[in-house]
């Protein structure tokens, strides 16, 4: 029975083998299909058969493949990532922000400067890695920063007083003169905005020579300044004159002191004040305050005062001279070295001195005196009190001791404020010591020799 199986179904497998190859392509895959099927039903459930296994094993090979290279490739890019950075573009920008960058990206920072007039302080000019590029970390990247604006560049200044201030403005800003200054300042003779004045630090630089390091301010007027009357003036009286002033400091009061004598005000204390207490100033308003001195000597009329009375008057150190005077009396006054009704105040020096008159010179009798006496006696009687009275001295024999007075050309009698007397000198050696004088007539005197007497200086 198995036999006889085995032969039908070589026999039929012969005779599809033999259809199969006599039919097409596309009729082999559908009989296939049914060969297939015919063998499944004749081994049953044994074996099966994937026609797509193969192709499925080499879609799972060539993923893996793909898996491997796409992992080194990242792997390569993470490590890439890693050691490297992207450059930025660090033109125009801080230094400092450039210095982080650096610090946070393990980056090393070469940095020169140089001067630019495009570029403003501090900030990056350029770069030797461009924008977007990679550098490895670690690695050097230079920078030049800019100084600023070059300070030893010449720039002659316009002429100021032909421009407005606006236009002042607009020349600085376009010349980038960072140390020219601009200064509105209240003038009461300038009108508002014109030019006042140029001021340069260094008075030896010159206009056109003017360097932008150089330190110089241009003055405008704002024209007059108006202030409000709104500062309330306190009531000064007792007040001292530091208390006043820092009043008028603390609210820039044009402040002026008079000093004044006063009876009743303690010195250095307010008399009087220019503006009544209450009333309502403004900055820079005038005001005047009167200060005591305290009580003041009023200098007399000497005139009308003894010599005594002069000397002992209250409040004044009184020197009393006396003068011969041919036209006033004893007693008159001469003169005085204050004027009368002077007021001397405070530090005012009260020394005084006064000239009473004692009249016209009397010429007294030096007979019997020794010649040696006569220089002291005419200075002291005569010339300290202004009266030019000199002496010529004649010698003669006589019973006298030598050197004593034995006759003068005139004694006890009035005579001028400038007058020359003739004195007579005994010359006698061998006259005993004690003897009374002789007087002469005219004609029995030879004439006189005359002696120059050196005149005493006048007071």
């Amino acid at each position: 029975m198995d036999e006889q199986g085995d032969e039908t179904s070589e026999e039929v497998n012969g005779k599809d083998n033999e259809g199969i190859e006599s039919k097409t392509e596309e009729e082999k895959i559908p009989m296939a299909k049914a060969q297939s099927a015919t063998h499944r039903s004749i081994v049953g459930e044994e074996l099966e058969f994937d026609p797509t296994y193969q192709k499925r094993k080499r879609r799972k090979l060539l993923l893996i493949i793909l898996g491997v290279i796409a992992t080194l490739v990242l792997g390569f890019i993470t490590y890439y990532n890693l050691v490297h950075v992207e450059v930025e573009d660090f033109r125009d920008k801080p230094v400092s922000e450039v210095r982080a960058w650096a610090a946070t990206n393990d980056v090393q920072m070469e940095l020169t400067e140089e001067y630019s007039s495009d570029i403003e302080l501090n900030r990056i000019i350029s770069q030797s890695i461009d924008e977007g590029k990679k550098i490895r970390k670690g690695k050097t990247i230079t920078l030049v920063s800019s100084l600023g604006l070059d300070p030893e560049e010449t720039i002659p200044l316009p002429d100021f007083s032909e421009m407005t201030q606006s236009d002042a403005e607009v020349w600085i800003a376009e010349h980038q003169a960072e140390n020219l200054n601009l200064v509105s300042e209240y003038s009461d003779n300038v009108e508002s905005g014109a030019f006042i004045k140029l001021v340069i630090r260094d008075s030896d630089i010159d206009e056109a020579e003017y360097r932008r390091k150089d330190s110089a301010t241009v003055y405008y007027s704002r024209g007059e300044e108006v202030f409000e009357k709104n500062i309330s003036v306190p009531d000064f009286s007792e007040s001292t004159k530091e208390e006043v002033q820092q009043w008028a400091d603390t609210n820039e009061i044009a402040l002026t002191f008079e000093e004044k004598d006063s009876n009743t005000v303690e010195v250095g204390k307010v008399i009087s004040q220019s503006i009544e207490a209450e009333e309502k100033i403004a900055k820079k308003d005038e005001m005047k305050v009167v200060l005591s001195l305290g009580k003041a000597v009023v200098v007399p009329n000497f005139g009308e005062l003894t010599m005594d009375e002069a000397v002992s008057y209250p409040g004044l150190a009184v020197t009393v001279n006396q003068k011969f005077h041919s036209k006033l009396s004893y007693g008159k006054l001469i003169a005085q070295s204050i004027e009368a009704d002077t007021k001397l105040i405070g530090d005012d020096d009260p020394s005084i001195t006064v000239t009473y008159s004692v009249g016209q010179p009397f010429l007294a009798d030096y007979r019997g005196m020794l010649e040696g006496d006569l220089p002291r006696l005419f200075y002291d009687d005569y010339q300290a009190k202004g009266a030019n009275i000199n002496y010529i001295v004649k010698y003669v024999d006589a019973d006298e001791v030598k050197g004593t007075v034995v006759g003068m050309s005139k004694f006890n009698e009035f005579v001028s404020t400038e007058f020359t007397v003739e004195i007579r000198i005994s010359n006698n050696t061998s006259a005993p010591t004690a003897s009374t004088p002789i007087e002469y007539e005219e004609d029995e005197i030879d004439p006189p020799i005359e002696i120059e007497v050196p005149e005493e200086p006048k007071e």
